[in-house]
């Protein structure tokens, strides 16, 4: 029997169209009913090289698509691109619902990053001199580690964090509880954060209770601390190191929130000199020259001074919550 012109003309559709169904069926049997590459070879009497091609096929042609629905995806997903956009060592995002200011969510979101920074932390490891700071964050993170996280040699302060009211800073808990969990000695930095004059802080600097425990803290290879917010209840109010006055003037400076007492504006910049000058403990240039330098924002509002403190290249490690990482992409 001969074949007309108009159906030899059809044969190549036809052929395609057969080859679309094979390729749908050795997905749908693979994907769908979990048989391997060789058993559906021997269904279809076909090699199991020709089904992996189809297979292939059919992912570069959007016939399948793999979709990870988990929850934590999406958070791996913003990890990603903030070690990407900002040249991290690494970045940590938790599940933490704190997208508009809220006291029992910023206590979540608190809690939810000291937990992950405890882990990443007894992840790496580090040894030798490790430099905490101080604040909420610092404090919730002292209690979720756990015994023998690292075998770090010594714990030492970062800033000055000796309290000028009658409210204590908590911050001697903070490097006991991480010395207490490695075995460590301590290091303390026997100052406020932020003295009366620039003259003050370099005496202070020069005397050895304050100088010897800078020098530790340059050397140590690892730092651990909080990004603080600017606002009326900061720990650096309530702990007497800024008035009023000066809360003002680093407002009007368009300061966003502070890193170990030393504030920046939104392009990471100092944004009051004069109070940095002021301002007892290590500077931020060389806090980025760490090997692990981790940063830590927690809730509701971090957003400006994580992404001021990355712009100040004074961290490689991000420890966030959700809403702060996304609001920090969107931004930055």
């Amino acid at each position: 029997m001969s074949m007309t012109q108009d159906a030899l003309a059809s044969r190549p559709v036809d052929r395609g169209l057969a080859d679309v169904r094979l390729m749908l069926r050795v997905a749908q049997m693979y994907y769908g009913l979990h048989l391997t590459q060789e058993q559906i070879g021997k269904r279809l009497g076909i090699s199991r090289f020709k089904v992996g091609r189809l297979l292939d096929r059919a992912l570069r042609e959007s016939a399948v698509r793999i979709e990870i629905v988990h929850p934590a995806a999406r958070l791996v997903e913003l990890e990603d691109e903030l070690v990407r956009r900002f040249d991290l060592r690494a970045a940590v995002v938790v599940d933490a619902a704190t997208a508009v200011a809220d006291q029992g969510a910023d206590l979540v979101a608190r809690e939810r990053v000291a937990r992950a920074a405890s882990d990443f932390l007894a992840s790496c490891g580090p040894t030798g001199a490790i430099g905490v700071s101080w604040g909420r964050t610092m404090l919730e993170l002292a209690a979720q580690l756990r015994p023998g996280w690292t075998t770090a040699t010594e714990i030492v302060q970062l800033n000055g964090a000796t309290s000028r009211s009658a409210q204590p800073t908590r911050a001697n808990e903070i490097a006991e509880r991480f010395a207490t969990t490695t075995g460590a000695a301590i290091r303390l930095m026997a100052a406020p954060a932020i003295v009366g004059s620039a003259e003050l802080r370099r005496a202070l600097e020069d005397d050895p209770s304050v100088g010897e425990t800078l020098a530790a803290a340059r050397t140590a290879r690892t730092a651990v601390f909080g990004l603080g917010m600017l606002a009326p209840d900061s720990v650096h109010v309530a702990s007497g190191n800024l008035g009023e006055g000066e809360l003002r003037s680093l407002e009007v400076a368009g300061a966003v929130g502070d890193v170990l007492g030393r504030f920046l504006s939104g392009d990471g910049r100092i944004a009051l000199p004069e109070l940095d000058e002021r301002t007892v403990g290590l500077p931020l240039s060389e806090l980025g020259r760490k090997d692990l330098a981790v940063g830590l924002a927690a809730g509701s509002g971090r957003a400006t001074i994580a992404l001021a403190a990355l712009r100040a290249r004074c961290l490689n490690v991000l420890v966030t919550d959700e809403a702060t990482a996304e609001r920090v992409l969107a931004h930055g």
